[in-house]
Parts: C-alpha cells; sequence; structure tokens
C-alpha cells in the first residue's frame, strides 16, 4: 500500500497539490536552481494556495509525478523565507517537512488558507483553479474579500466539546490515511491539521472536526448537519389529501457514515431506466452513479453552516433528482458560472474539503460539477439544471434520455452490434438530423478529436454499421442496419399493424421527405412487397404475400440512393 507522499504524487498535481522541480536544465546541463529562483517560482503558488483552499506544495518533483530531488543545505532553506517575503505584500505562513526517497529528498511545505487575501509584492492575487494557478481580477478580489469572513466558520470551536465525544474509529481511519498514525496521539492529529486548538491541557475541538468524527446525536454539534431523502410518486410534490410522499427519511451521522448511509439509501430508492436500457441494451439505473453521488458531496462540503435551521435536502420524483443545499456558492464563483461549466472554484468548508479528500469522497483534481455534466452527457441524458431558491442552492439531475421515443426505438436495431456509447450516440445524433453524419460531426457530438473519431468510425466500418459514400472531404457516413434490414423491419411492423402509411415508413427509415417516401412506397408497390388501397394522403400500403418468403433483393431496389444534405 502506498505511502501518503506516494499516493499523494500518484494523484498528481490538482486542486491542493502543485510539484515543482528544484533542477535547471536551461544551459544544457541539470544543475540545482538556487534559493532565489525557487523563491520566485513558488511565491504565487503559496499565495494562490492562500487564497483558496490551502495545500501542499512539493519541491522535488517534476510536473509529471517524476522524482527528481531536492537537496537543499540547511543554509539555504533558511535564506529561503527571506526571499520570499520581498515578493508578497503580506507573508504567507506555512509548515515545512522532508521526505526522503531513493532519487533525493523531498521538500513538502503545506500551506493553509488564511482570513485574509494575500498579494504578490507586484499588485497581483493569484487564485488556485484545478490544476492552474489564475490571477483575479479587482472585482472578484473584493467578492473573495467578503467570502474570506464567513469561510472560518467552520473553524469555530463548539463549546463543551471534548474527545470523549469523537468516534475512535473515525479518528484511526483519518490518521492512518493521512500518515499520522505512527506514534502521533489523537489530539495532535487533530491540532496538526487545525481541527483543534489547545487550551491548556485540553484541546478546543472545532466544528469541522465534530461535524467529522463526532458521536451521534449530531445536534450537540450543529442542530441540522443531516440529510433528509424524499420520495414522490409523479413529478410534483402535492401535499394535505393528495399527499403522494412515498418514503422518508431522515440521516443523521458523522459526515463520512452520514454520506455512506445516504448513498445506500437513495441507491435504494433509484429505479432501473427502461428507456436507458433501450439506448444501451443493458441494465441501466436512472442516474449514473457518480453524478448524484458527487452531487450530494457538493452539497455536504460546500453548503454554509452557518444556517443552522436547514438539513441538506434530496427530493426523488419520477423524472428527477433534486439536492438542495443551504448557502449560495461561495464568492467569486457563481451559479451563472457553474452553469455554462467555466472553470471557477471556490471552498465555503476547506477543512471539510480536505477532510472529505481523506476519506476519498472527494478527489484531488477537483472533477466536481464539470464531470456530473460530462457523464450525465455520456448516459445521453439532460444535462443538470442548476439554480438559486432564495439562499439555498440546487441541482437538478433528470433522467429523461435526450433521444426521443422513436430514435429509441430506431436503436433497438442495433441491439445485436458491440457498439460503444459514442457509437451510439452519433447513430442517434444521425437519425435525429440528416440521415448521415460526417467525421467533423462525430468528433463533434462526441467531443473528441479528430483522430479518435477516424479511429471508432474505422470500427463502424469494419463491423459493416455504416457504409463510407463519398471520399476525403466529402465522405459520408450512413448506417446500414437502416439499408440492409428494411423488409426485416416492415415485416416486423407488419406483424403488429394491418397497413404502411407514407408516415410510417419516415419513421421506421429515418429522416426523409413525405416526396422520398412515396417515391421508395412506389419502388415497394412495383417490385411486389406491397399493394396500395387509396389515394394520396389517404393511401395505404399492405402487405402481399411476398413478405412470407422474402429474399434480400430489396435492398438493392428501394435503398440504392444517396439522400443529399437537404432531406
Amino acid at each position: 500500500m502506498c505511502n501518503p507522499i506516494e499516493e499523494m504524487i500518484q494523484s498528481g498535481e490538482g486542486q491542493y497539490i502543485e510539484f515543482k522541480s528544484a533542477l535547471d536544465r536551461s544551459r544544457g546541463e541539470t544543475t540545482m536552481r538556487s534559493e532565489k529562483d525557487i523563491a520566485d517560482d513558488i511565491a504565487e503558488g503559496w499565495a494562490a494556495f492562500a487564497n483558496t483552499d490551502g495545500g501542499t506544495f512539493l519541491l522535488g518533483v517534476e510536473d509529471d509525478g517524476t522524482i527528481t530531488g531536492a537537496n537543499l543545505s540547511n543554509d539555504q532553506l533558511a535564506r529561503l523565507p527571506n526571499f520570499l517575503i520581498t515578493r508578497w505584500l503580506d507573508p504567507v505562513p506555512f509548515k515545512h517537512v522532508t521526505a526522503q526517497s531513493e532519487q533525493g529528498t523531498i521538500h513538502i511545505f503545506e500551506v493553509d488558507i488564511l482570513p485574509t487575501v494575500h498579494s504578490l509584492s507586484d499588485g497581483r492575487t493569484p487564485y488556485r483553479v484545478g490544476r492552474q494557478t489564475v490571477c483575479l481580477p479587482a472585482n472578484q478580489i473584493q467578492d473573495l474579500k467578503r467570502t474570506k469572513g464567513s469561510a472560518l466558520y467552520e473553524r469555530q470551536t463548539v463549546p463543551g466539546a471534548t474527545m470523549d465525544d469523537l468516534d475512535k474509529t473515525l479518528l484511526d481511519e483519518f490518521r492512518k490515511t493521512t500518515g499520522t498514525d505512527d506514534g502521533t496521539t489523537e489530539i495532535d492529529a487533530l491540532v496538526s491539521h487545525d481541527l483543534a486548538l489547545m487550551r491548556g491541557q485540553q484541546p478546543q475541538l472545532s466544528l469541522a472536526a465534530c461535524l467529522v468524527f463526532g458521536k451521534p446525536p449530531m445536534a450537540r454539534f450543529h442542530e441540522r448537519c443531516g440529510i433528509v431523502i424524499r420520495r414522490f410518486a409523479g413529478d410534483t410534490a402535492r401535499a394535505g389529501t393528495e399527499n403522494n410522499e412515498t418514503f422518508e427519511a431522515l440521516v443523521e451521522e458523522p459526515l463520512p457514515r452520514l454520506l455512506r448511509k445516504v448513498f445506500e439509501t437513495v441507491q435504494g430508492q433509484i429505479k432501473v431506466s427502461r428507456r436507458l436500457k433501450t439506448l444501451f441494451f443493458e441494465e441501466r439505473p436512472e442516474y449514473p452513479q457518480f453524478a448524484w453521488q458527487e452531487a450530494v458531496v457538493n452539497a455536504v462540503v460546500h453548503r454554509n453552516y452557518v444556517y443552522r435551521g436547514n438539513d441538506i435536502e434530496i427530493r426523488m420524483f419520477d423524472d428527477r433528482m433534486e439536492v438542495k443545499s443551504p448557502g449560495l456558492p461561495p464568492a467569486p464563483v457563481t451559479v451563472e458560472q457553474l452553469q455554462r461549466r467555466m472553470h471557477t472554484h471556490a471552498s465555503r468548508n476547506p477543512r471539510l474539503m480536505r477532510l472529505m479528500k481523506a476519506f476519498r469522497f472527494v478527489r484531488e483534481r477537483g472533477e466536481g460539477l464539470p464531470r456530473i455534466f460530462e457523464v450525465m452527457e455520456e448516459s445521453c441524458l439532460r444535462p443538470p439544471e442548476l439554480r438559486a431558491e432564495g439562499d439555498f442552492f440546487m441541482v437538478t439531475l433528470w433522467n429523461t434520455p435526450v433521444f426521443d421515443d422513436d430514435t429509441m426505438t430506431w436503436l433497438e436495431s442495433f441491439r445485436d452490434k458491440n457498439l460503444s456509447a459514442r457509437q451510439r450516440r452519433i447513430l442517434a445524433h444521425t437519425y435525429q438530423n440528416r440521415g448521415y453524419f460526417t467525421l467533423s460531426d462525430y468528433a463533434s457530438v462526441n467531443s473528441v478529436s479528430r483522430e479518435v473519431a477516424q479511429r471508432e468510425i474505422r470500427l463502424m466500418l469494419e463491423m459493416n454499421i455504416v457504409e463510407l459514400i463519398g471520399t476525403r472531404r466529402a465522405a459520408k457516413y450512413y448506417p446500414l442496419i437502416q439499408r440492409g434490414t428494411l423488409v426485416d423491419r416492415l415485416k416486423d411492423y407488419f406483424s403488429r399493424h394491418a397497413f404502411l402509411t407514407n408516415r410510417d415508413l419516415r419513421r421506421i427509415i429515418g429522416p426523409m421527405s413525405p416526396q422520398e417516401a412515396s417515391r421508395r412506397l412506389q419502388e415497394l408497390v412495383d417490385s411486389g412487397w406491397v399493394e396500395r388501397r387509396g389515394q394520396r394522403r389517404g393511401a395505404k400500403y399492405y402487405p402481399t404475400d411476398k413478405f412470407t418468403y422474402h429474399k434480400n433483393t430489396i435492398h438493392a431496389q428501394v435503398e440504392n440512393h444517396d439522400p443529399s444534405p437537404s432531406e
């Protein structure tokens, strides 16, 4: 099993971790950088961590995670803070430890979130967003200053709370994952992670510590820190004599157990979607697991715990799931930015965020909401809806596929094909649009490179799923399933219906004009497959006995055409 440092390096750079090399290769040879050069490089990153959630800076590790070491002398380390101070308007406190590896010494600097905004001596105010450090404009700096005041609420001590009020099992789990179980006392572990303050001989426990490690009843620490789960029949919540609530549960536990129990409870209320089964040809739940679980975790770690009169609420309807938490996103983040999937970040409760990372509920790379959008799209579901309801933040996940019923029915024709989700998506897109797709369509619809699109289209050609018409930029790909199995689908259709109309044929084959459908129906009449009764819009086409012993000649007779983009 990896130790915490190895695990940190393997997770890669992210919201809370930055790697920095101590080597200089600019002159064609590898030498150790001076402490002045190192200070120039890391001052911005440390200020960014202090302005955001805090973080860990690993000196002696390359951007790709390769350990190259930073063999600095004690004198060099002693001079480093003096160089750094000149680069900040106000000093940024940090903790420093070292770790030894075969490749050299790694210097580990812990930078905490600070209650004030820290700027560089040149006037820039850095801020951490995922793996990047950005500089905030003036208006967002003011927003950040206002947010800093409420960001420390989780650090407030809980009167009367003692170590006896904490769950030893959870503390041991935390100490093991953070590498503080090697002789360090529980109190020392809490103090070192800024979860407790020493007042004489007794530790004063923070709200964050009590929420994560506290023994129930949790109301001793915070009146409403649980999650209410409700299920309703239909797509609206009704009260009184029309009350349609079918399930209700209140979960109040220390946060790691709260999340685990909520996951289990919600999972039991999630149904298997028949429509998604049609789309993916396998059993699929109504919502991707990552999407709804990440929405719940976000609600827990980002809620405003200043509001002590409201629980987080999960409401489940036939068509959607809503996760509602007290408090709007902390500045400089806005609901509009999140809905537009802008790469932004802010934490109201950085202690809880880091603790939930230690319990593996939060990933280092800060996937969060952007990844929820991605997995919903990968599952061909409507994108999440994010909105503010007064002082509450609401995430709505819809279980409705983006494809209509006709498209879903048409995709059933591919059930026996070993198609990926992206290949099914482009086929559905093709059905809903012009009847064929291009290389650019595949890359755009699936958000992949042209190289990936070419490789996956080539597989579809090899499996006889699509047929290529045209070359190079004029290349168009037509689904072969609607070319080669028309008679089979017509035979299946006539097993349930007495006759066929122009509109029915367009629904069975795919997008085309009524005129083109009339031409094809006439070819079916001429070739003896159907007979027409009635004229014009009232025309109905009845199957002949030929369907009882049909041959594959119909492919050439009715499918040999090259639709134009306007069809």
